[in-house]
C-alpha cells in the first residue's frame, strides 16, 4: 500500500473520529499552546523526555455551543490516537506480507577497502541473552558480540560449522505502542500494532551465530546504551567493529525502548538493568576484565555519565559528556556531537563541553596517533550528521520503512521526531559512521587494551 492510500485512510478515520469542523481556530474547544522554551541546561533524563511539548486547555465545560465536540486532554489525545492505531494497523498488516530486507552496512558496490570502517577480517560472534529481574518479573533483553577466537582445532572446526549452519540476523521490533505511550501517552495502543525486522550485521564483519562458542572471559568490557526510543541495536555497527579488535560488547534493552520486550514499570530504570548486567558478567559469566568502558548516544549519554567510577573509559554521541546533577565525571571521556543536530546549538555544546577538554579537529583525525583522554569532535560543516545519524544503518533503514508515512502526524501534533525527519533526506549513517567508528575504536583501544 502506497503513502498516499495510507494517508487517505488517516485522514479519512481521523475526520470520522474528530471531525475536521472541530479543529478549526473560531470555535474549537481546545487551545494548544506551546510551554516554555527549553531550558538551556536540558539533558535527556531516564525518566523523562523534556523536549518541547504541547498542553492541552480545555473550554470550559459550560460553553454549551460546543457540547458535542467538548474533549479534554485525554479525550482529543485518544480520539486522535483511534485515527493513529487504525491506519498503523493497516499499515502493518500490508507490511507483513512483503519480505523484509537484511539492510547493507555498506553502500551497493562497495567493498571492504572502500568504507572506513573496514578492519581486518575477524570472526564476530553475536549471542542473544536474557537477564532476569525477579523483583519485576522480567527479563532483559542483551545483545552479546564477541570475536570468536580459532586458537585450536576444536574451536576453529566449532566456530566453521556454526557459520555454515547459522545467518545472525538482529531481531528488531518497531512497536507503535511503545512510541504512542512515551510520546503522547496513548497506553491503550494494543502490543500487536508493532513490526518485526530481521537484520542483518551492518559492517564488514564475518558475523556468526555465538550462541554455542566459548566467549573470551579477560577481554575489555564495552556497554553500549541506546538513546529515548532507541533499541539495543543502535550501536551494532559499532559493537561489530570493537569485537573484531577483541573488546566484549553488551547492549541491554532500556526500559525507553522502542521495542517494548518488557512492561516498563515504576522503579525500574537503566540503573538497576546496568548493575543486574554487570553482575551477570562478572559473576555468572565468570568474565574478570580489569577494563571497562560504556558508550551513549543521546540520552544513553547520561547512562554513561553515571555508570562506574573513574576508572571506566565513556564515550557520548550526541549527547554531553557531563552530569545533570553537577557532579564531575572523571576519568578518559570523549565526546561526538554535531552542530547538525536538531537538540544541539554551539551556546549549549559551550555550557556543557568541560574546560579541560580538547577539541578534535574532523579534518586532522587519523587512524593512528594518540588522542586526548578528554576530548570532544564538533561536526561542523552543512552536510553534518543529525542526531540519528550516529546509529546503525539497518535500523534507521526499518523506522524509515515503517514509519516515514507517520511523520506528518507528528509533525503537525508537535511530536518531537528526533531529526527522523532530517534522516530521510540525507541517509548518511554510513558516512558518519566512517567517521566515528574508528575514531572510538582508536580511543577506547587506546585507554581500555
Amino acid at each position: 500500500m502506497n503513502t498516499a492510500r495510507i494517508w487517505f485512510i488517516f485522514f479519512y478515520l481521523s475526520n470520522t473520529i474528530v471531525p475536521v469542523s472541530s479543529w478549526s481556530a473560531s470555535n474549537s474547544p481546545i487551545n494548544i499552546t506551546p510551554k516554555s522554551s527549553i531550558k538551556s541546561n536540558r539533558q535527556h533524563q531516564q525518566t523523562q523526555h523534556d523536549l518541547n511539548t504541547y498542553k492541552v486547555q480545555p473550554t470550559p465545560a459550560n460553553n454549551s455551543k460546543y457540547d458535542k465536540f467538548i474533549m479534554t486532554r485525554n479525550g482529543f489525545t485518544n480520539r486522535l490516537a483511534l485515527a493513529f492505531l487504525a491506519t498503523a494497523s493497516v499499515m502493518t498488516s500490508v507490511a507483513s506480507f512483503k519480505p523484509t530486507p537484511a539492510f547493507a552496512f555498506m553502500p551497493a558496490g562497495a567493498s571492504p577497502s572502500d568504507s572506513a570502517t573496514a578492519t581486518a577480517a575477524a570472526t564476530v560472534a553475536y549471542r542473544e541473552l536474557k537477564i532476569g529481574l525477579p523483583q519485576f518479573n522480567i527479563d532483559v533483553p542483551v545483545a552479546m558480540w564477541f570475536k570468536a577466537e580459532e586458537d585450536d582445532e576444536t574451536s576453529a572446526t566449532q566456530t566453521t560449522q556454526t557459520q555454515k549452519q547459522n545467518s545472525v540476523v538482529y531481531s528488531h521490533r518497531i512497536s507503535v505502542k511503545r512510541i504512542g505511550t512515551l510520546l503522547a501517552g496513548m497506553t491503550f495502543i494494543p502490543e500487536f500494532v508493532a513490526k518485526d525486522f530481521q537484520l542483518g550485521p551492518t559492517t564488514s564483519a564475518n558475523t556468526i551465530s555465538g550462541e554455542s562458542l566459548p566467549f573470551p572471559k579477560d577481554k575489555p568490557v564495552v556497554l553500549l546504551a541506546h538513546g529515548f526510543l532507541g533499541s539495543r541495536f543502535d550501536l551494532s555497527h559499532l559493537a561489530e567493529a570493537l569485537a573484531q579488535q577483541g573488546f566484549v560488547c553488551f547492549s541491554p534493552e532500556y526500559p525507553e525502548s522502542l521495542a517494548s520486550s518488557y512492561t516498563k514499570m515504576e522503579g525500574l530504570d537503566r540503573r538497576i538493568i546496568n548493575d543486574r548486567l554487570l553482575d551477570v558478567i562478572q559473576s555468572d559469566m565468570g568474565i574478570k576484565t580489569k577494563s571497562y568502558g560504556i558508550v551513549g548516544h543521546s540520552l544513553g549519554c547520561g547512562t554513561a555519565t553515571t555508570t562506574g567510577d573513574d576508572s571506566w573509559t565513556r564515550v557520548c554521541i550526541a549527547g554531553p559528556p557531563v552530569r545533570r546533577d553537577g557532579v564531575r565525571v572523571g576519568g578518559n571521556t570523549l565526546a561526538i556531537t554535531s552542530l547538525n543536530d536538531g537538540l544541539v546549538t554551539m551556546s549549549r555544546l559551550e555550557s556543557m563541553i568541560p574546560s579541560d577538554f580538547v577539541r578534535l579537529q574532523e579534518a586532522n583525525l587519523t587512524r593512528g596517533g594518540s588522542l586526548p583522554s578528554r576530548a570532544v569532535l564538533i561536526f561542523d560543516r552543512p552536510d553534518a550528521p543529525n542526531h540519528i545519524s550516529f546509529l546503525a544503518g539497518n535500523v534507521n533503514d526499518s523506522m524509515v520503512s515503517f514509519l516515514s508515512p507517520l511523520l506528518p502526524v507528528a509533525q503537525v501534533l508537535g511530536i518531537p521526531v528526533l531529526d527522523f525527519d532530517k534522516y530521510q533526506e540525507s541517509r548518511d549513517s554510513v558516512a558518519t559512521a566512517d567517521v566515528v567508528i574508528p575514531l572510538v575504536s582508536s580511543y577506547l583501544k587506546q585507554y581500555m587494551m
